[in-house]
């Protein structure tokens, strides 16, 4: 017997959405040029480079200062620059400073491609072969609360009835994924490898059910696991005492929210697909 249920189950069905949502920008740390030099000094954004003044575009004549928290004199003498050649320092420092949280592994290299899309991508998605596999990697990593798991084990179970209740096994699947753990990228190793500083947490995931057949000695199904992360930093963000000691996350968040720089955030958007079942 090969039975397909995409008609009776009315497949594709949502099985879990986040109650964050997806492409919201009106999320605080979706937002730009919202600020000038007074509301960042009052955040503590006085020291943001080791390089240059960007408030008033002047470089050190000093040599590079990359200690954590060190906030410069307004007496520091430089060389007035322009505002493209400020852009220029900043962006490129951002990038050096990045290599402390990203300097390890197969994914070292995404922050450098997300900070040049950053600043050359007008605020358009960013999507990454790397990070489909990323996620794939993570959501079969774990064993605890895995949603992947959780499906496979409830639809097995399903099948071993006699009589099938559909809209039973998609209520009780949808309630038993509201104890899952969604994969994340927040693990000590996530601090060296380039998924912490790129993702970290991830704002909105979905998984959908696509395909579920039943087969005379078993079964398959398709789950689509979608989500999404804002690469932007909002106020809670900077005022955080850990975040806001590091040049780089002050750096990043006075490019995005100055009014004279206003570089735009972006959504990150990865998948993957995972086949399950018993054969």
């Amino acid at each position: 017997m090969d039975n397909s249920f995409s008609s009776s189950m009315y497949l594709p069905c949502t099985l879990f959405e986040t109650v964050s949502r997806f492409d919201d920008r009106s999320a605080d740390d979706m937002q730009c040029g919202d600020m000038g030099e007074r509301e960042l000094l009052a955040l503590g954004l006085r020291d943001i480079s080791a390089k240059v003044d960007p408030y008033r575009l002047v470089r050190y004549d000093l040599p590079n200062r990359y200690e954590l928290d060190s906030p410069f004199s307004s007496s520091v003498s430089g060389v007035k620059i322009s505002h493209q050649q400020c852009v220029d320092i900043l962006f490129n420092e951002m990038k050096e400073l990045s290599q402390m949280f990203s300097f390890e592994g197969k994914y070292k290299m995404l922050i450098g491609e997300m900070i040049d899309h950053f600043r050359f991508g007008n605020g358009c998605g960013f999507y990454s072969e790397r990070l489909n596999l990323a996620f794939h990697e993570r959501l079969n990593s774990y064993l605890q609360d895995n949603p992947r798991l959780l499906v496979e084990s409830y639809i097995g179970k399903f099948f071993s009835k006699k009589n099938y209740n559909y809209p039973e096994l998609l209520h009780e699947i949808k309630y038993t994924l509201l104890r899952s753990a969604l994969p994340k990228f927040n693990s000590n190793e996530d601090r060296i490898n380039g998924l912490g500083i790129t993702v970290h947490d991830i704002a909105a995931q979905s998984i959908t059910l696509f395909s579920l057949q039943e087969y005379a000695m078993g079964w398959s199904a398709a789950l689509f696991f979608e989500a999404q992360d804002h690469f932007g930093l909002d106020v809670i963000d900077i005022q955080n005492k850990l975040y806001n000691k590091f040049r780089f996350f002050r750096i990043w968040f006075f490019l995005q929210r100055h009014r004279d720089f206003a570089f735009k955030p972006f959504f990150t958007n990865f998948h993957t697909v995972e086949k399950i079942g018993k054969w």
